[in-house]
């Protein structure tokens, strides 16, 4: 039970936080299994953030703010963090930032710059997929060798 919630533990961490996850979990469970966790993880995380993460916001509008004050649209506000998404996405581009979401980006904050800045590319799931394997494969192969 306790390799159960271990490996549902790093499967929920790599959802998140990919690169962080993937030296815990080689160094806990073997090669494949390391490498389906992570891989898995990495996935799901993609699939939520992309697909469920707005349900999940709107229902959580609708429950909680009902008044039509909360609801109206705010003006945009100009800060650092804004300035920071819109220098990632001039310097690295779409290719850019699927290759580097798993590894440098986070999984959410990647999947949040393609959602906003390049709403009208297909395939968008596929290719961080891509990118999610083939960070794993790297990930895991170079820490279970170490």
């Amino acid at each position: 039970m306790s390799l159960f919630l271990k490996a549902l533990g790093f499967f929920l961490l790599s959802t998140v936080k990919f690169t962080v996850s993937a030296l815990p979990i080689s160094m806990t469970f073997p090669y494949y299994q390391a490498l389906f966790i992570s891989i898995s993880g990495g996935i799901f995380g993609v699939f939520f953030f992309m697909f469920l993460w707005d349900k999940v916001l709107k229902t959580w509008q609708f429950i909680f703010y009902k008044d039509k004050e909360h609801s109206k649209e705010k003006p945009l506000v100009i800060n650092r963090r804004r300035r920071r998404i819109v220098k990632i996405k001039k310097d690295y581009g779409y290719w850019g930032i699927v290759a580097t979401t798993p590894s440098v980006l986070s999984i959410p904050l990647g999947v949040f710059i393609l959602m906003t800045y390049f709403p009208n590319t297909k395939r968008k799931f596929i290719h961080l997929s891509l990118s999610v394997v083939v960070w794993g494969f790297l990930l895991i192969s170079i820490f279970s060798l170490v």
